[in-house]
Formats: C-alpha cells, structure tokens, sequence
C-alpha cells in the first residue's frame, strides 16, 4: 500500500499509467526548504482506508502512523489470502524499517515508543503470532535483508513460514536529514536521466509471505526467492563505492553466467541521486549485465525506505508474472557512464527471473533473483544444513568499566565514555576517525580493535568474514542529537549527525577499517535473545562465501549507558 492506493493490482496499475503519488510540499516552519515526496497525508483518502483495515484488530488509537500501516499491510494480505494463519506457532514475522517511530522523537524525546522491536511485537500480537518477532533496520537495503534472512530461516528448518513487513514513514527528521545531504529533489525524480537532481521521500507499507515449499508442489505462476546476498563496498559510511564495489559482488553472488540468459529485468535503486544511480550503472556493467533491461520505480513511489525492497520486488514479480518490463517514470536520456538499458515505457518479458537491487548508507548492498515457476535445481543444492557455531574469541565491554577480552579482565582505569577513549588511546591511537564516530560506532570500534588484534592478516581485503550487529537501542543516542539540530527556530541539520542515525552504520565503520567486502546486516531486539541469535547467526553462514562472523550486542541507551559483547565466530558443518 502506498499514497497511490490499496494492494497490489492498484499500485500496479498506477505505474502502467505513469501515476506518480510524489508532490512538492512548500516550506514551514519546521522544513524551511521545500522539498517532494509522496506520503499518506489529508489529501489521500487511501490512509482512511489503512486505517479502517488496522482496526480490524486493533485498537487504531493505540497504534502510531508507522504501525497502522504496516498493521494494515498485513490485513490485506490475509484479506486475499485467507488460507494463511499468521499465528501458527511455526510462522515467524519480521519488520523491516529504517526509523519507524522517530518523528516521536520530535515532541517527546523521552517516548518509549520509538523502539522498533515494541512495533513489532505489537505487529505480531495484533495476530496472534507467539514467536519473538525479529526487526531487521539495515539502512536502504533493509527489506531485502529482511527477505533473505527470512528465507534462511526456512531453508535451516527454524520455522514453516514467515511473514515479512516493509514500512516506513516521512517526518522531518528524515526529510531534514537528507537536505543536510543536498540529497532532494523539488520535482519528480528521474532515475538514470541525464536531468535528475535527487531523491523523493516516500512513504508505503508491503507485507509479503514466504514459506518452503517442495520443488515437486511449486506452480506455473508461482514467485520463487532463489538466491539473495549482501555485501560491503567497505570505502564510506555515507556515500557508494565509485566503482559499485558492494553492488557487483552482490550481482555476482546471485547471478551465475547459466542465469544470465534467464533474466527478463534488473528492478535497480534507482533513487536518482548523482552517485547512487551511476554506481549501479558501473555495477551492473562490471557485471556483465548491462544488455538486461533495467526498470526503476521511485518516480512512481519516491524512495520508501524499509518498504523500498518489498514493494518494488513484488511490483516487478507481479508484472513477469504478467509477462512485463515495468516503465522508469521520468526517464528521457540517459545520463550515466555505462550503457544500461533503461525501461523508459511498458514493454514486453522474455525470460522468467528478475534481480531485485538495493544500496545504503553504511555502504551496505544487497540483491534478490526471483524466479516466476519451475526454477531448475539450483536452489535444491544451495546449503541448508545447520552450522556447530564456535566462539574463537570474546570481548564484554560495559559503562562501568568492566572490559574482559577472552576471559581475561583489562583495567584503564575509566568508566563511562572515557573508558572508549581510553581503550583507543592505549590500543590504537592512529585512528582520528574514531573521534567523529557516534557512541555506539566508538565501543563496536574498541571492541573490534581487542577482539581482532591477534589476526595476523588484519587489514587484508577480505569478503569471507561478515559482521552482524544486534542491538536495543539502536542509533536511539544519534537520534536525539540529531533532533537538537532541527528545532524550530534553530533549523542547523548536521549531516555529520545524521549518518550516524541509523543502527547498521556501526557495521559500515567496521568494515571500512578492516577492509571486509563481505555481508553486514544490523537486526533489534528487546534483549538478547541467545536462541534467536544463535538462529540468525547459523542462518548467515548459509550464504556460501561467509567463513567467520564478528556477532555483536552494541547497545547504548544514553550517553553514559552501553554494553558490547562481540565475538569472532567460525561454523563447522553438521555431519
């Protein structure tokens, strides 16, 4: 669901006809600049009707903008799946979003509803559902992590199905921290095109079901998740490789050179930003890939963040199935370095899979290949067994300064901020970024530096070892420092803040610094669950090129409130 309407066929609809739901919205007093986006807001009588699916099950008072939708997502898949069971003790439900409730931030930094893991418990209680929902806020690529890790989850036989929601919404903490970035355009985007000026916010909600099904029962028009995969480009927190490093290796991943012939489309970014669209034109030429079509749909939704990887995969999966290549609203010329063959109206399909593409800040990527039926063999050889996890090395680190590395206690006589300062001096020393890093970045950082300090080949390039964050908290301690920045009256966003707003960006400055190309992947929960975890861990070593996992619980309540407990993790196969 977007401000274009309700459910798949009139979302789809609308991007056959050129429907944009992105308007411009004029200066106030909270957002001086004008900017465009497309939201649910009193001028779309769509949101009436969100609001009349969550009230189905749910007291709608009790439940914030950002959760009526993603409630309602829900709502209207059952409504047209009513066979499902949501809350079937094998069923699982995952939240991707990037910010949730934060606009709460903005009249009370104190509210308690800003964490997303209590959205999503709401989410699955609204169902029935009795499993410890998981929420994965990986940035822009949020919503294809939250399907491959999903889908690993089935393949390890963890659960029967899962239930996955895409959604986010406006606010002007986003809205101002992308206009630190320059990053908006005051007009309809325009991906690829040679006239593009920048990004639309948008807002949308998509919820999707996924299950394992026997090769032998799949149909004609079923959609089939075959392979997904996430990589770093390790080069910037906030800003793509140059040379679409992260995005090839994804393409690479996922793409073999037998499934080239079988690609109908690349569904891209696209977010018509200067870099972002001429990173993927580099990828997918480094790919070999830029003779497959290439269709974008911001220019119909604007950039929906958590929503983004949902929507627009299940837009492009619904139009194969219809044997279509979906039209890039807005394009006219190409303007980017590579050749790509950019969709610039509705045109026929051949071939019966697309790749799904996604980059984000903290220099994350990720792609999707979907298949509409009978897909071959290659997913039944794809690894489904479950890992023995081995813990090779330990470091806890908490406020008080309690620092144990490997069973061992390390006393720098400080506590409190001081003590990550302290660890670095003693530990690092050369390393001046440290001092820009938010809170959460500066303890993963220490962390890290005790944990890896014994590796002999530190700093080699390497894209077999994965980082994987979990927290509570979040970017909660940037989010409110960034909120100072954009009072009313002293409108100043800092874009050196606002990078750091996001959970997944401690897992982009690691990389940077130990140069992993390999998966990144940030997930919350209300504690630390050992067994959901130890689930989502096993489940990252399905992907073929992960050797070791730095897993991670960095959680910063306030200023002078955290906990790390980082581990270096190798798998051993079961037999």
């Amino acid at each position: 669901m977007s401000p274009l309407g309700i459910g798949l066929e009139t979302n789809l609809q609308a991007v056959l006809s050129g429907s944009t739901g992105v308007r411009q919205y004029a200066g106030n007093a909270e957002l001086p600049e004008p900017y465009a986006a497309s939201k649910f807001d009193s001028s779309r009588a769509c949101f009436a009707e969100v609001q009349g699916l969550a009230a189905t099950v749910a007291d709608v008072a009790s439940l914030t903008p950002f959760e009526q939708i993603a409630v309602a997502a829900v709502v209207d898949l059952l409504r047209t799946h009513p066979e499902l069971d949501p809350s079937a003790p094998d069923v699982l439900f995952v939240l991707s979003s990037t910010k949730g409730n934060v606009d709460l931030l903005l009249s009370n930094p104190a509210d308690s509803r800003v964490g997303l893991s209590g959205s999503a418990q709401k989410l699955a209680l609204c169902f029935g559902n009795p499993n410890q929902p998981v929420v994965v806020s990986n940035a822009c690529i949020s919503g294809l992590s939250a399907l491959i890790v999903a889908s690993r989850l089935l393949r390890l036989g963890c659960y029967r199905a899962a239930v996955v929601v895409g959604a986010d919404i406006q606010s002007p903490f986003i809205i101002a921290g992308f206009q630190s970035f320059k990053a908006l355009s005051e007009e309809v985007c325009r991906p690829y095109d040679a006239q593009r000026q920048g990004m639309n916010p948008g807002e949308a909600a998509a919820a999707i079901w996924i299950e394992r099904t026997a090769e032998t029962d799949i149909r004609p028009d079923d959609i089939i998740l075959c392979q997904g995969a996430m990589r770093n480009d390790a080069n910037h927190i906030s800003g793509p490789s140059r040379v679409g490093e992260g995005s090839f290796r994804c393409l690479k991943a996922v793409v073999s050179e037998a499934e080239k012939a079988r690609l109908a489309f690349i569904n891209p970014h696209g977010t018509a930003t200067l870099y972002n669209d001429e990173m993927e034109a580099i990828a997918i030429d480094r790919a070999g890939l830029s003779h497959i079509p290439v269709c974008g749909l911001k220019g119909n939704f604007g950039h929906t963040m958590g929503a983004a990887g949902l929507l627009e995969s299940m837009l492009s999966a619904v139009a194969l199935q219809r044997g279509l290549i979906l039209p890039t609203r807005g394009f006219a010329q190409l303007g980017v370095s590579r050749s790509l063959q950019v969709s610039d109206k509705a045109q026929p399909a051949t071939g019966c899979q697309f790749v799904k593409l996604m980059s984000g800040f903290g220099g994350c990527n990720a792609a999707v290949r979907f298949a509409i039926g009978p897909y071959g063999d290659e997913q039944s050889a794809m690894p489904s067994r479950r890992c023995v996890l081995q813990t090779l090395r330990r470091v806890v680190i908490n406020d008080s300064g309690h620092v144990v590395v490997d069973g061992k206690s390390r006393d720098y006589q400080a506590g409190g901020n001081a003590l990550l300062t302290a660890i670095y001096r003693r530990e690092v020393g050369d390393y001046p970024k440290f001092f820009k890093m938010d809170l959460p970045c500066r303890l993963g950082f220490v962390a890290a530096e005790l944990l890896l300090s014994q590796d002999t080949d530190r700093f080699t390039p390497r894209d077999d070892r994965a980082i994987v964050v979990f927290s509570r908290s979040g970017s909660l301690v940037s989010d409110r420092r960034f909120c100072e920045t954009i009072k009313p009256g002293s409108f100043f966003p800092s874009p050196a803040v606002f990078v750091y707003t996001l959970p997944n960006i401690v897992t982009g400055e690691l990389a940077i610094r130990h140069k992993y190309l390999g998966e990144t992947a940030s997930y919350l929960l209300p504690s630390p669950s050992a067994a959901v975890i130890d689930d989502i861990v096993a489940a990252t070593f399905l992907d073929p090129h992960t050797r070791s996992a730095v897993v991670a619980w960095i959680d910063c309540a306030d200023d002078n409130h955290f906990e790390a407990d980082v581990r270096l993790v190798c798998a051993e196969p079961t037999h």
